[in-house]
């Protein structure tokens, strides 16, 4: 049973994470190319962190190893990343992005980004700066994990 929260509280608590998860979901499906969220979240690990071998991508994601396999060899079939030996481990793979996977990032990037300013453009100056606020609270927020 959950600790007893003040019921306004749990209240704002409920109606900013059902909001969060709609944009989330929205924002999610903009794209340009025939990249699934799943695989785009790939090409985005490779592109922040470098690269990184099936079972490490699996672990990040919460996946079977397999299940990453699969999609790693769909991403290397569309040419978006690359798989080479692992430097240290000959049994490894080693997937690292590649510049038409750097291509579909930001592409990806550009259409969410403009789905968010077509549905902020028509808020006053005061709804953008409490967005602008909001932001930074819900940043502070997602880091409290």
């Amino acid at each position: 049973m959950p600790p007893e929260y003040d019921p306004e509280l749990l209240a704002l608590a409920n109606d900013l994470r059902v909001a969060c998860q709609r944009i989330s979901r929205r924002v999610r499906f903009e794209c340009t190319s025939d990249v699934a969220p799943h695989q785009f979240s790939v090409l985005m690990a490779l592109h922040n962190d470098g690269p990184k071998t099936p079972t490490q991508l699996a672990s990040r994601d919460s996946v079977s190893t397999p299940s990453m396999t699969k999609t790693v060899n769909c991403l290397a079939d569309k040419g978006l990343v690359s798989r080479s030996a692992h430097p240290d481990d000959g049994r490894q793979v080693l997937v690292a992005i590649t510049d038409a996977g750097e291509g579909v990032i930001e592409d990806t990037v550009a259409s969410r980004d403009t789905w968010m300013l077509n549905h902020m453009a028509a808020l006053g100056p005061d709804d953008l700066e409490l967005l602008r606020r909001a932001a930074g609270l819900l940043g502070e927020v997602s880091h409290g994990e």
